[in-house]
């Protein structure tokens, strides 16, 4: 069995350093655009050269976040970014936009890639299309299963693993909630993370609606990823790469979950215990949101959430006992230290604080221990029995801050100093680089020659290097000499060497770009529906582009010229009939239209879709007006075609996709999935600006969180794509008649 890779997050230099001097095998990082974390410290572009070549001294990979989509007018700037990148030795790029792949791969050869998480490829066929593409790695969604990673290990594919850190309601690179809501794009690195905002389950009714009792106030914010405890488990299953979250997060953090997962992966490895148990407190410790093993291992879904409170919980460490004055006495389980921070749980909001003064019996002391009662200094009104929690544990944060882990290189030395020949010395590592160095003078013949154990003395002073001796030869005559400043001069001299072989960026290729391609564009309305009044509606109103979502679509399958509006999820075969496809893997499929989910933001993404077979493409609704018309014009000029785009028109857009319900949390006594309470009323999320989304939970017990409002942007095109929700038949057809007006070509007999 391969060895596990551990993967640490680095949004800063000080989280870099924190996570190879903790024993990472991997960082991955962003520079300082098109890295999906546009609000991390990042790396310009000396910081990205210093940070690259301070991992590989270490022996430690670089893999640069380049996982946002791109609009037409980036397209240049990211290609050249990605060459400096291959010039300065980035082990690979983990990429989102399929444009920016494409023209990667075929200009960078030897640049290795991998498909970043929001590429949702999410089913065997997108990972083998991906895979056969070029991909070498496939960074899994965190909604898959032990079980799923079994089978797709199989596919004999790198697989890249989140095992640690905050979790995402929706599927990455699906969630177009913070982007519609507040211009702040997820798939653009500028997450608003509006699962982590307060809402209330409401029951639609005719009447008004009915506000639904809930466990807590924030029903989409997710607890933090912890797998600690599964290492075995997780390494058994064919994971190529444990990937730590955190590129937002602080150096503390990263140390403390780099050596945790070290030293576990580590102990599972050579068969040694692990203290588990003192491991989760110090995770706990540092920060948490509540733990849960995720999608991972967790059966029923709701204890994947944590309606309370979407920050850190800290751990508890006691309870108010009483109140005097400026003074709240503390019944301690747990050591309290001065500098600590805490947090008083109160109903209706929380109170924090720093632990300024703290007494015990009356005296200023710097801790309380378990079992006692402690006082501190407070102005705001605490309850008697509030819950008191560690949110910074002081004693933690300093020793963290004062670590002075120093991860070592082992190498060997070799050195021979015979009568008539410079002496030499010889360095290796473990990675096969090598130098030799030769004396500038010849040794000299003495009556009291230097002995072997002063010479291996000297040269194995290391000093400040990342290097230490494992094991040093020295071949000497007996009766020479050499001056021990020669002797320092070769060893320093040495390592120097020996460390530039290892940053070293090996020579690199570069090809250019082609796609040549002949397309019949689309014309004519197309239409997506789920129920039968709209389809009822779009055949009497002559339609004969139409796509029906499953199930009814297994009703009218039989009927001429009907599609298949894929679902967002795809585990299953499509059937065999015209598809309207939200996913990767759908573009193998005959008669394809990729719809605006599979995020189309650039003219070399569509052309890598035209490429693989598709017949139409709907572009990202995050793309504006004139940044589709940028890239239908860029496409034209560049290929030589028009390309065979349709402009989405009309629709309510699904915001995101969950595998998680908030109606089965607040209302389902069962932990079982599959309740079907979905379908008994309707349901919506209702926001504190009182905006109500609408709920819809699919065949496959999937939720999907629907805007607030419908979209419109009616122009005139050859092709144009509208689709309906839960529209009835009378607004259908007005939807329909408006969009035929829009339809440049009166062609609807086009073959799909």
């Amino acid at each position: 069995m391969r060895k596990v890779e551990l993967l640490a997050p680095a949004g800063s230099m000080e989280a870099l350093i924190a996570a190879v001097q903790n024993g990472c095998d991997a960082v991955y990082l962003g520079g300082t655009m098109f890295g999906a974390r546009a609000f991390a410290a990042n790396f310009d572009e000396d910081g990205m050269i210093q940070a690259i070549r301070y991992a590989h001294g270490y022996g430690v990979k670089v893999y640069v976040t380049m996982n946002t989509l791109l609009y037409e007018t980036e397209m240049e700037a990211a290609i050249r970014y990605a060459q400096f990148l291959y010039e300065h030795g980035a082990d690979a790029l983990i990429i989102q936009d399929l444009g920016l792949f494409d023209v990667v791969h075929q200009c960078l050869p030897d640049m290795e890639l991998h498909a970043s998480t929001q590429m949702h490829l999410h089913n065997e066929a997108g990972i083998k299309l991906m895979h056969e593409a070029g991909m070498k790695r496939i960074v899994l969604p965190r909604e898959t299963t032990i079980d799923e990673i079994r089978e797709l290990a199989k596919l004999n594919v790198d697989l890249e693993v989140f095992v640690q850190g905050a979790m995402c309601v929706s599927y990455s690179g699906q969630c177009l909630m913070s982007a519609k809501k507040l211009g702040r794009s997820g798939n653009r690195g500028e997450c608003a993370q509006m699962c982590r905002m307060k809402y209330r389950l409401i029951r639609l009714e005719q009447q008004g609606h009915c506000e639904i009792h809930q466990p807590g106030e924030y029903l989409l914010s997710p607890k933090d990823l912890n797998t600690l405890a599964h290492v075995p488990e997780l390494i058994g299953a064919g994971i190529a790469s444990f990937k730590i979250e955190g590129r937002m997060k602080s150096s503390e953090y990263v140390a403390v979950m780099v050596s945790l997962y070290r030293q576990a992966i580590d102990a599972y490895e050579q068969k040694q215990s692990f203290d588990l148990a003192a491991a989760q407190l110090e995770m706990r410790k540092i920060f948490n949101r509540g733990f849960s093993a995720g999608y991972l291992f967790t059966s029923d879904k709701r204890d994947l959430m944590n309606p309370q409170r979407p920050n850190h919980m800290g751990i508890p460490i006691g309870k108010v006992l009483r109140r005097q004055g400026k003074r709240v006495t503390i019944a301690l389980h747990e050591r309290l230290h001065q500098f600590d921070g805490i947090r008083f749980l109160c109903s209706g909001k929380d109170i924090g604080c720093m632990v300024q003064r703290l007494y015990v019996d009356g005296l200023l002391v710097n801790e309380a221990n378990a079992g006692t009662l402690a006082q501190i200094e407070l102005n705001d009104p605490i309850p008697k029995g509030s819950v008191v929690l560690k949110t910074n544990d002081y004693v933690q944060h300093e020793r963290l801050r004062n670590n002075s882990v120093s991860r070592k290189v082992k190498i060997t030395m070799a050195f021979v100093m015979r009568k008539g020949n410079a002496a030499t010395l010889t360095l290796s590592d473990d990675a096969g680089n090598s130098c030799t160095i030769t004396a500038k003078s010849m040794p000299l013949i003495a009556q009291t020659p230097i002995r072997k154990e002063r010479i291996q003395e000297q040269l194995m002073k290391c000093g400040g290097t990342i290097f230490t001796v494992h094991s040093i030869t020295c071949d000497v005559d007996h009766d020479l000499m050499m001056p021990i400043k020669e002797l320092n001069a070769l060893r320093r001299e040495g390592l120097a060497q020996l460390y530039e072989q290892r940053v070293a960026c090996l020579p690199r290729r570069l090809a250019s770009y082609e796609r040549h391609l002949s397309l019949s564009p689309l014309q004519g309305l197309y239409v997506s529906l789920r129920t039968q009044a709209q389809y009822d509606a779009a055949k009497q109103m002559g339609i004969k582009h139409i796509f029906v979502h499953s199930p009814l679509f297994h009703r009218v399958k039989s009927q001429a010229a009907i599609g298949y509006s894929a679902k967002r999820i795809m585990k299953e075969s499509y059937p065999n009939a015209p598809i309207l496809f939200c996913e990767n893997s759908g573009m193998i499929e005959p008669d394809a239209i990729a719809e605006h989910y599979v995020n189309i933001t650039n003219s070399y993404a569509a052309a890598f879709l035209f490429a693989h077979g598709v017949k139409g493409i709907i572009c990202s609704s995050e793309c504006s007006s004139e940044q589709r018309h940028q890239l239908m014009h860029a496409f034209a000029q560049r290929y030589g075609t028009k390309g065979s785009f349709l402009h989405y028109a009309y629709g309510r857009e699904e915001l995101m996709v969950m595998e998680y319900c908030p109606i089965h949390t607040c209302i389902s006594t069962q932990g079982k999935q599959n309740c079907r309470l979905c379908k008994s009323a309707r349901y919506a999320l209702k926001d504190l600006k009182q905006r109500c989304y609408p709920l819809y939970g699919d065949e496959d017990c999937r939720m999907h969180v629907m805007d607030d409002h419908v979209y419109e942007e009616w122009e005139q095109a050859c092709a144009l794509y509208v689709s309906f929700f839960d529209e009835d038949e009378e607004t259908c057809k007005h939807v329909l008649a408006t969009a035929m007006q829009y339809v440049t070509s009166n062609e609807y007999e086009t073959k799909v």
